[in-house]
């Protein structure tokens, strides 16, 4: 008879989307685990720890990299990382929270994540903390002298930036005295360099890393007493290991009151002068007051969220705006923080953000409340709640549940966060005065913390000489001796950390069956090729080209793609624009014309969500695959089916285009270009754009920096002469609404119910004068790949962006247009053999602290093979090691390894998989396999293909399609980097055959010439 378990039932809820959550806690140890039997093909593990710093060491933030760096029983750098590979996951990930620190896992299927579960939970508990593993992944000194380490390569990407200088300084300001909600638990790059130690490390480990102080949260189907069956022995060692001393909750003390108001300027690098930001921060509730904390949540959306609520309409919706946009935001801490967060705000009315602040919420508290508006904001967020549990179900219960962990006590506290619903529908009865005294209780005449962020360019440059300078003065105090040594050091520890686990510790795991994975079941019918047909819903009769999935679902999504190929170049500008206002214009319905307020109000009662781009998943300034489409998307409950569609109808065709909104709108879009220029990530994707696509393609015309220039010139058009632009803008519509194709999902037996014959609305749809242009026949969309320029006089190009500190690249080959070509299967292999967690690229990178990000990956319909290196302290070596290490396993030099191998494969057949782990990514995939040209099937059929992949494939395609890659005659590169690095950068780059063009600015008329 087996041993009776030590984990017993603590309590039992149900969550909102009826998924059951079940505690336990073991009776030996106190460790407890949460399980949420969540319905898909994955299963998820959350290690949660409550952790707590009263500094800007950042303890919790570098112990959680060291964790992944071995453990007593598997004291080998990596070894968890492949374990988990052979699993059927992509490796393992981890985050540090100001509160916390949470270890993940995602494996296909229960079998793979039974086997590495005690595995990690061992790293966790008993890690090997050794002082290489310190040297190489949190802080070392280079033989040159500069200062890196992967922890402080990812804080030097992001310590100064704006957003990031004045969020900490909030924190700082709301919660005076000693208090942990204060502490930058990253760590700040000072500290890092001076302060934190390897010891302070260890010690944080043993205070805060115990049994009773973890939390296993598992989200997926997966039987309860296989879990504590898995874990025994590990308990056992626990056991073993003897009594720790008597252990202190953290987050028990009480929180300093904010007694006054507190006002700071703060100046931070930034290349511009001309827009910044503003925090206004005030203290919330507790944490246990769930109630009232997530009804302010939904009066802060009141507030802020929309172009009708008031301070969207106060500060941005006029044609003087202050800002870009109002967002607002909830921190649950023990006593919460409430912030409204200004962004690109100009920066001569910085200064009047506050009082004007306060006027406009005095003001909503004595006029009337919107009390509809307020109802519509309650139930979208009951559909929200409901749309989570399809679209993130494993991280939206999770999320919670490390709530409940860190503050909450009772059965009661745990089904307060798991049933949203419930309070939202509370809401719903409350009555005006209850949303006015809650405003009054928390903002009225209340102390509060304003931070107004202010660009600087005078702190860029003393910034850049600051850093130089120190750098060199570490350099002199190290003499020639000193490098010598500190390479030494970082050599010795490399060394230490790259010692190779025996093969045995790896391949005892075997590899679980692909073929037990269940995947979200499909129907799919078009009716323009050949396709089955549903019964319930037949397409004959539609003029439209129409593409039909039904999926196991509780929504409606459909999506119209417009065709843009017959736009002019001129016109092709205006898509962002058009993609914008469409949603918040006046509608012409049934002769009745609604203003934009109210047709902004009834989406927002009518809808979970809306919203346009160019490209297939594009964004604002950035176009998504198959740029030549433009897509415009609505999401509704099942009962507003015919609604939904009478929607998608008026925004398509009914728009009343006007000179006001298009102006509000144009300038609300050109002011927020000036947070996105700060960012090295997106300035370096806008420059590789411009050199590798032909000048006013999609993928060119929606460039940021080519829009904020446009879109500043269109606001004194519409001054001068508003109805050409009128007119050009009926011009658009007319030409993307000319052949429609509709992609629509949902579940037909579920809407079959609440609406007959679903495709009698879809007959009428397109609208009598457009039947001519309407057509079922199949037309092609061009890919990316067809936009590519054959040869721009600059194909690499460095910038220099004076908010960043940290460098970025990207370069690209082309290489498989293909997704059926034979060898796609071996390349994808290939570049995951490189690239996978702890695979070559990981530990040569990543692991030595030369950037904290790194890729290679295939884009068939880009015809691109990419290399990209991010966050990256010293890009020029990064770079040489990625090439050393690609063309070292190209010609010879480093052999492929069977059990790496197996570790690619079942990584890549991971990712593939999380690519249909929920029915809304299912739908994804489904209208992308109709623009590729694959079965639906095609996913399922390429793990087959991927399982087959040998070394003899690996070494067969390394030289034709990898190895251009850094053939410095085909490739294209951008470059992104400080200002006081672009001429060392580019000098060094000559030596890979890289010329760099230098860009002084992004305001060249190579990137923004119209």
């Amino acid at each position: 008879m087996p041993e009776k378990s030590s984990f017993g039932l603590v309590y039992s809820v149900e969550a909102d989307g009826n998924i059951p959550v079940s505690k336990y806690r073991s009776n030996k140890t106190g460790l407890t685990i949460f399980i949420a039997d969540v319905g898909d093909p994955l299963v998820n593990g959350y290690l949660c720890l409550a952790t707590e710093a009263h500094d800007d060491d950042g303890l919790p933030h570098t112990l959680e990299h060291l964790i992944f760096l071995g453990s007593e029983e598997y004291p080998y750098k990596g070894v968890l990382d492949l374990l988990a590979n052979r699993c059927l996951a992509s490796g393992t990930n981890a985050w540090t929270d100001t509160d916390h620190t949470c270890y993940t896992m995602t494996n296909a299927g229960s079998e793979g994540f039974l086997k590495l579960l005690p595995v990690y939970v061992e790293h966790v508990l008993y890690p090997t903390l050794t002082e290489s593993g310190y040297i190489t992944e949190v802080h070392h000194i280079s033989g040159e002298g500069e200062n890196a380490g992967v922890v402080y390569c990812e804080m030097q990407g992001r310590e100064n930036t704006g957003e990031s200088r004045c969020h900490l300084a909030m924190l700082r300001a709301l919660y005076p005295g000693k208090c942990g909600y204060k502490s930058e638990t990253g760590g700040m790059m000072k500290n890092l360099r001076e302060s934190t130690s390897h010891q302070k490390v260890c010690d944080y480990h043993r205070d805060y890393y115990r049994p009773e102080n973890l939390c296993l949260i598992i989200t997926g189907h997966i039987k309860p007493e296989e879990v504590f069956e898995t874990l025994a022995p590990l308990e056992e060692k626990i056991l073993e290991k003897g009594k720790l001393p008597e252990f202190t909750r953290p987050w028990q003390n009480i929180v300093p009151p904010l007694d006054n108001t507190v006002e700071k300027c703060l100046p931070y690098p930034a290349d511009e002068e001309d827009h910044g930001i503003v925090l206004i921060a005030f203290r919330g509730p507790l944490a246990k007051d769930q109630y009232r904390f997530q009804s302010l949540a939904v009066l802060q959306e009141y507030l802020s969220d929309t172009a009708i609520s008031p301070l969207q309409k106060f500060f941005v919706e006029t044609e003087d705006p202050y800002c870009s946009e109002v967002s607002s935001s909830v921190i649950e801490n023990s006593e919460s923080c409430l912030y409204f967060m200004f962004q690109d705000v100009n920066t001569e009315k910085l200064q009047d953000i506050k009082p004007k602040f306060l006027e406009v919420m005095k003001k909503t508290m004595t006029d009337s409340l919107d009390m509809t508006r307020m109802q519509n904001i309650i139930h979208r967020k009951v559909l929200e709640a409901l749309n989570n549990v399809e679209e993130s179900p494993h991280d939206s219960i999770a999320f919670i549940i490390i709530g409940d962990f860190l503050y909450g006590d009772t059965k009661e506290d745990l089904e307060s966060r798991v049933k949203n619903i419930s309070l939202f529908k509370k809401m719903k009865s409350e009555s005006e005065d209850y949303w006015k005294d809650l405003m009054k209780a928390y903002y009225n005449d209340k102390p509060h913390v304003v931070i107004i962020g202010e660009p600087s360019q005078k702190e860029m440059v003393e910034m850049a000489e600051t850093e130089k300078k120190r750098v060199e003065n570490q350099q002199k105090e190290l003499k020639e001796e000193g490098l010598k040594q500190k390479g030494e050091q970082l050599k010795n520890a490399t060394e230490q950390n790259e010692k190779e686990a025996p093969e045995s510790m790896l391949t005892n795991v075997t590899v679980p069956d692909v073929s037990k994975i269940n995947f979200h079941s499909l129907k799919t019918s078009c009716n323009y090729a050949k396709s089955d047909t549903i019964d319930k819903f037949p397409l004959s009769e539609i003029p439209c080209k129409f593409q039909l999935d039904d999926i196991k679902t509780n929504f409606v999504e459909v999506n119209a793609l417009l065709d843009s190929s017959e736009l002019s170049e001129e016109d092709r500008y205006y898509l962002p624009l058009f993609c914008e206002v469409i949603f918040e214009s006046p509608i012409l319905r049934n002769g009745e014309l609604i203003d934009h307020e109210e047709v902004i109000k009834q989406l927002e009662a009518d809808t979970i969500s809306f919203s346009g781009q160019v490209g297939v998943g594009g964004s604002k300034f950035l176009c998504g695959t198959y740029p030549q489409i433009v897509q415009v998307e609505l999401k509704f409950e099942e009962d507003k089916y015919l609604k939904g569609i009478q929607w998608l109808k008026d925004i398509l065709f009914h728009t009343q285009f006007t000179a006001e909104r298009l102006k509000i709108v144009a300038q609300k879009m050109a002011n927020s270009i000036a947070s996105l220029k700060r960012s090295g990530l997106k300035v370096v994707r806008t420059v590789f754009l411009d050199l590798t696509y032909t000048k006013g393609c999609n993928i060119t015309a929606a460039s940021l920096v080519r829009q904020e220039k446009f879109l500043k010139n269109l606001q004194t058009q519409l001054d001068e002469n508003s109805e050409k632009v009128l007119k050009i803008m009926e011009r658009i519509r007319d030409s993307l609404t000319a052949d429609l194709r509709i992609h629509l999902s949902l579940q037909v037996d579920n809407v079959a119910k609440v609406s007959s014959a679903l495709e009698e609305p879809w007959k009428v749809f397109v609208p009598k004068e457009k039947l001519s242009t309407t057509s079922v026949d199949k037309v092609k969309v061009k890919p990316s790949l067809e936009f590519i320029t054959a040869d721009k006089p600059h194909r690499q190009i460095i910038i220099g962006v004076g908010s960043v500190e940290s460098s970025f690249l990207i370069q690209a080959v082309p290489c498989i247009s293909d997704f059926y070509h034979k060898d796609l299967p071996a390349v994808m292999v290939f570049i995951q053999y490189m690239t996978q967690l702890e695979g070559p690229m990981w530990k040569q990178i990543r692991g030595l602290g030369l950037a904290y990000g790194y890729s290679m990956y295939v884009k068939p319909e880009k015809n691109l093979l990419f290399y990209v290196l991010t966050k990256s302290s010293h890009i020029v070596n990064a770079y040489e090691k990625g090439k050393n290490i690609v063309m070292g396993y190209i010609n010879g030099e480093n052999s492929f390894s069977e059990v790496e191998l197996v570790s690619a494969r079942s990584s890549l057949i991971f990712e593939i998989i999380e690519e249909e782990k929920t029915v809304t990514k299912v739908a994804q995939q489904s209208l992308l396999s109709y623009f590729r040209g694959v079965d639906h099937n095609y996913n399922k059929e390429m793990l087959m293909k991927i399982a087959a992949v040998t070394i003899e494939d690996l070494k067969r395609i390394g030289s034709t399609y990898i190895a251009p890659l850094f053939d410095s005659d085909k490739v294209r590169t951008a470059v992104c980097c400080n200002p006081s690095k672009v001429k060392e950068t580019a000098n060094d780059f000559k030596q890979f055959g890289v010329n760099l063009t230098v860009l002084d600015s992004l305001e060249e008329d190579f990137l923004c010439g119209l």
